[in-house]
């Protein structure tokens, strides 16, 4: 019995050595939730705080000084509570849009701005894609002749690119009053937070790629040309796609129509060429058959010659 007993105990004890010289187990990570993004939005916009810096004083990081001032001061703003004072002298005003509570009901704005213009946007595609969907799927026996099957298709493109015209046009008006909003933002540390630059990127991209598709398209230029001067917005070769369509789009003009002077076209030409290497630069690489090619065309213009 006793022999039993010492075997069990030794074999318990070989176990429980064995179990604690196996590795742990590495935990498994936990998959990040995936965010579902609307598959008709035209530009994915990452979700953004609804104020551009919190107005809230950590009290915490106050020196005594700081908290006997900032005491000091709600005591008077308290005792001199006036809701019909009005400034005559616009120092005071300026001192409020540099305010944080002016920037983030300016930032705000925007935002709802931006998104009722991406809303729009949304809206009409879903208008269309339905428009197409019935179309198709209505038996029509009274056309007989195939002139007849065109004249309803030319009729129903006409509908649709009337509904996509009306679309943009709405939501450029958004756009532009965001940006409107964000340039009214003077404060030049806040304008040089985070999601600040995001919403302005985000207003300035659309703004341009539908006032491009409106034939706008002289407009863009500036609204890019501040673009690409926005954090790391420079390295987007779309951009510059763009940048180098509405330079030539000026350049032809002048050719064409003699819209402007020699020395504007050749200014326009420059510009047209510099971003269309860019680009090609930024997409295919300085190396690629493609940037060389560019190169090549560029040279046949006869206006700048870039070696790759």
């Amino acid at each position: 019995m006793k022999k039993i007993i010492l075997l069990t105990t030794l074999l318990y004890t070989i176990g429980s050595l064995t179990a604690q010289q196996q590795p742990a187990q590495p935990t498994q990570p936990t998959q990040p939730t995936s965010t579902i993004i609307n598959p008709a939005n035209p530009t994915p916009y990452e979700p953004t705080p609804g104020e551009l810096v919190t107005e809230e004083v950590d009290e915490t990081q106050l020196t005594e000084e700081q908290k006997r001032v900032r005491v000091r001061n709600l005591t008077a703003e308290e005792l001199w509570k006036n809701a019909d004072y009005r400034d005559y002298d616009p120092s005071f005003t300026e001192l409020h849009r540099l305010s944080k509570a002016f920037a983030n009901n300016k930032y705000r704005l925007a935002l709802s701005s931006f998104q009722a213009g991406i809303n729009s946007i949304i809206k009409m595609r879903d208008e269309v894609e339905l428009l197409r969907k019935q179309s198709a799927e209505t038996r029509r026996f009274n056309e007989k002749w195939y002139w007849q099957v065109v004249d309803r298709k030319a009729q129903e493109e006409r509908t649709i690119n009337r509904m996509k015209r009306q679309a943009k046009q709405e939501a450029v008006t958004y756009f532009t009053r965001a940006i409107n909003y964000l340039d009214e933002i003077i404060n030049p540390d806040l304008r040089e937070k985070e999601p600040f630059k995001k919403l302005l990127s985000a207003v300035y991209r659309n703004w341009v790629m539908y006032q491009y598709d409106l034939g706008n398209i002289p407009q863009t230029i500036p609204v890019l040309e501040h673009y690409i001067q926005i954090d790391e917005n420079e390295k987007e070769y779309p951009a510059h796609k763009y940048l180098s369509q509405a330079y030539a789009f000026q350049e032809n003009m002048i050719k064409k129509y003699k819209m402007g002077t020699e020395d504007q076209m050749l200014r326009f030409r420059y510009k047209k060429n510099v971003h269309l290497l860019r680009a090609t630069e930024l997409k295919y690489g300085k190396e690629s058959a493609e940037y060389k090619h560019v190169v090549t065309l560029v040279n046949r213009d006869e206006i700048i010659s870039i070696m790759p």
